[in-house]
């Protein structure tokens, strides 16, 4: 979870994160990850519910849908391929906001995950700050970029705001 153009937490940081994700995809109330597997999977739909579930979430607290922005998108498939094979650490947003003028504001979710996309929904909102990224009311874009990295789907899912 990165927000308004800070820098990254670092490894320790994203190693706890995704120590936290991967406990919360694992302790579902109904016993675990739904079956979710690389064979076939398509980095492009994933992102798509990905968008899916997020606005789904954010309709849930009364907030209104984020519309998809092309620049987020192509700004998150580049966060995205620059994490293949590496620990997920945030990235400075500042190139972000200077490639997706006028908006002021930017924040970003990040996973690593064999699991279906409504797990990682799921699991960004159990977490605080993840959460707070999904239903930020001054957060009205999106853009989601998805790839397969060793059997896991990784995306970078970046807001924009005013």
């Amino acid at each position: 979870m990165a927000r308004r153009g800070a820098l990254g937490w670092g490894l320790v940081v994203a190693g706890v994160v995704l120590a936290v994700v991967a406990v919360l995809l694992l302790t579902r109330p109904d016993g675990g990850l739904q079956p979710w597997s690389s064979d076939g999977a398509d980095p492009q739909e994933y992102a798509a519910q990905l968008v899916t579930e997020t606005n789904a979430a954010r309709k849930d607290e009364g907030l209104p849908a984020l519309t998809v922005s092309s620049c987020a998108a192509g700004e998150a498939d580049q966060r995205a391929k620059a994490l293949v094979g590496q620990q997920l650490e945030h990235a400075s947003l500042t190139p972000v906001l200077e490639a997706c003028p006028p908006s002021t504001v930017a924040a970003e979710n990040l996973s690593r995950a064999a699991a279906t996309p409504h797990d990682v929904a799921d699991a960004w909102l159990a977490s605080a700050g993840h959460r707070a990224n999904l239903l930020d009311p001054a957060l009205d874009q999106v853009g989601i970029g998805c790839l397969l990295d060793d059997g896991e789907m990784l995306c970078s899912q970046v807001f924009l705001g005013p």
